[in-house]
């Protein structure tokens, strides 16, 4: 295996600090832009949660949980900086979460 300056230079970095591929990730021009989509989905969130303020009963409690999980994906995307490498599970919605959404979304269609 070749070395050039920067590979030395990330592997001491790597072992000295322990910088996490998903830090590394986070700092990079293309972390950066995925930062910015997750902002764009949870704005994405906030306007399903308005159009769920017109609507009634299970159409609006389900829009409302489309929200709530669809927010928490945006934050957890967007919040890529603050993670920390196995700590990614309290910012994403869990599977529970999501399986909750898709019954009240059959709900819905039935």
């Amino acid at each position: 295996m070749s070395l050039n300056r920067n590979k030395l230079r990330n592997l001491i970095l790597e072992t000295i600090e322990k910088i996490s591929e998903m830090e590394e990730f986070a700092e990079s021009k293309n972390g950066k832009s995925f930062t910015k989509e997750g902002d764009r989905i949870k704005g994405s969130a906030k306007k399903i949660y308005e159009i769920s303020s017109g609507q009634t009963g299970l159409a609006r409690r389900t829009l409302q949980e489309i929200a709530q999980f669809v927010h928490k994906v945006g934050e957890g995307i967007s919040g890529i900086n603050d993670l920390s490498e196995g700590n990614t599970e309290s910012k994403m919605p869990t599977v529970k979460e999501y399986k909750s959404m898709l019954k009240a979304i059959s709900k819905l269609e039935s």
